[in-house]
């Protein structure tokens, strides 16, 4: 009454508890409550529906009854009342033709073999090949679970209008002749092999034992299984909206427009520390995880992925870069760790990363005035020309005859810049990792070579930046947002280093830009 006008069109009542270890004369409370759950409440639960269906006048669509029966009657034993409850079952089938509810409930038996795994059948999982031997059919949850829902098809239901329908899914566990001393054979075959097993490999690492050395025992070893390395692009909770935001909404509604507010979705880095994750790592903690280990070892080329034959077996994973040799998830960060913090993070100044720079030895020009003339030396013309313009008379050029060279010779008076090196008091920066390399990203070569490392850093961090969004195609941007509302602002800072390095210094050096 008052309901959603629904009609029961299946009633599949499984449920059932174990009675294990009752026999006729230690029926208890339990096994009373088997019986019950099995056969007094599940015949309640029929007399319900038809109560129902009759109130409402449900008399042309009956729910199919899918009863649960066993090929267990007293065979296997020790199960208290358990075949009796499912006995008891079958009188349903008479009952349709003699009481008044065939126009309410249909009856499908389904006699239910031997499965494994289920509540009831776990504990003789164990004998199941050996039932199977006698040529019997064990089947899984998911192939019993199949069996009864083609009970279900439009052809059953159509059947079981018409008649009770008595269905056997039992395997042919019926034709085995004594079935519980079948079971208490095969239960003591299995335990005697197993004794057996265990007593020769007993004897065999004793022997081993004596023989070899305690050393070269390994059977009974502890093994430590470590999991393997596994990089997540973590996403920040989002906020609850009863708790976290409701309440901002009650107080602050129509105060902020939503238009231009900035949401971040997405960072990213490349910085002394690798990215933002093995950065977040170090500031926070102090040290890297096994994934930030890994994650730096691959940033610093250290290591790289290798998915293909390994001295002839197929191997996927991490090998050295160097070596080619094999290297598991667990020993990366004992292996590599030591390394990854000597050339990581703000440290003293590595020249290589500089391309040459070193405090240590800081260039200065000194100019000095020659008090005598220097040896001649050859130079284009050009260049020849340009010393006559920058030095005057304290230079000569001579022409060497047939062969467009000059001969210069630096006069007494001239000044020579000559570089020296200083020792500078700022020996300590925030490199980026010793080995970092825009190509282990996929940036193609020819971009690594036409812009300025700055830009590269830009590329990378932009493509993460996006990944850390859940974003793999930033075009796809374009399915929700018009053309005109993406954009993109980038801050340059100072610019490119190579470039000012190269307007400023290089050109002043008169090195090729």
């Amino acid at each position: 009454k008052n309901g959603l006008g629904w009609d029961l069109d299946y009633i599949v009542p499984f449920a059932a508890i174990s009675e294990a270890g009752r026999q006729i004369d230690g029926i208890d409370s339990r096994s009373e409550l088997a019986h019950r759950i099995m056969l007094t409440n599940l015949i309640r639960l029929l007399g319900c529906v038809k109560t129902q269906k009759a109130e409402r006048g449900f008399e042309t669509r009956p729910a199919q009854v899918v009863l649960p029966l066993s090929p267990n009657h007293g065979t296997f034993g020790n199960d208290g009342l358990y075949s009796e409850s499912k006995l008891a079952l079958e009188t349903l089938f008479n009952r349709w033709y003699s009481e008044s509810w065939a126009n309410y409930l249909t009856v499908c038996g389904a006699v239910i073999g031997w499965t494994r795994g289920t509540g009831l059948m776990s504990g003789n999982n164990i004998v199941a090949e050996g039932v199977e031997a006698f040529g019997v059919r064990t089947f899984s949850q998911q192939e019993m679970a199949f069996n009864l829902l083609g009970l279900m098809s439009p052809t059953i239901v159509d059947l079981c209008q018409a008649e009770p329908v008595f269905a056997d899914l039992n395997g042919g566990l019926q034709f085995i002749p004594n079935l519980n001393e079948a079971m208490t054979k095969l239960r003591k075959d299995i335990m005697e092999t197993s004794e057996i097993r265990r007593a020769v490999s007993k004897e065999s690492a004793i022997e081993n034992s004596i023989v070899n050395g305690a050393d070269s025992e390994v059977l009974y070893k502890k093994k430590t299984i470590a999991p393997r390395a596994n990089i997540k692009f973590d996403f920040p909770p989002l906020p609850d909206w009863k708790n976290d935001v409701s309440p901002l909404n009650d107080k602050l509604r129509g105060m902020v427009d939503l238009d231009k507010v900035v949401v971040v979705t997405g960072f990213a880095e490349v910085g002394p520390w690798g990215n933002s994750r093995t950065r977040w790592e170090m500031e926070a903690y102090g040290e890297f995880s096994l994934e930030g280990c890994v994650e730096m070892a691959w940033i610093m080329g250290l290591i790289r992925n290798h998915n293909g034959a390994i001295k002839g077996k197929p191997y996927s994973g991490w090998v050295d870069t160097k070596s080619g040799e094999p290297v598991d998830d667990k020993d990366i960060k004992q292996k590599y760790e030591k390394h990854i913090l000597e050339h990581s993070g703000i440290r003293l100044i590595e020249p290589e990363l500089f391309e040459g720079y070193d405090p240590n030895q800081k260039q200065l020009l000194h100019e000095v005035v020659i008090e005598e003339d220097l040896e001649p030396f050859e130079a284009s013309k050009e260049t020849a020309e340009e010393f006559k313009r920058e030095h005057g008379d304290k230079v000569e050029i001579f022409e060497i005859p047939d062969s467009g060279e000059y001969i210069v010779r630096m006069r007494k008076g001239a000044s020579l810049w000559i570089p020296k090196a200083l020792r500078f008091d700022r020996l300590v920066a925030g490199q980026i990792p010793t080995g970092w390399d825009p190509k282990r990203y996929g940036i193609p070569e020819d971009i690594i070579s036409q812009v300025d490392p700055v830009t590269l850093f830009l590329l990378v961090s932009t493509a993460e930046a996006l990944l850390s969004a859940g974003i793999t195609d930033p075009y796809e941007f374009y399915k929700y947002v018009h053309v005109s509302e993406v954009g993109n602002c980038v801050g340059s800072g100072m610019g490119g280093s190579a470039a000012l390095r190269g307007m400023h210094k290089d050109r002043f050096l008169d090195k090729p830009l």
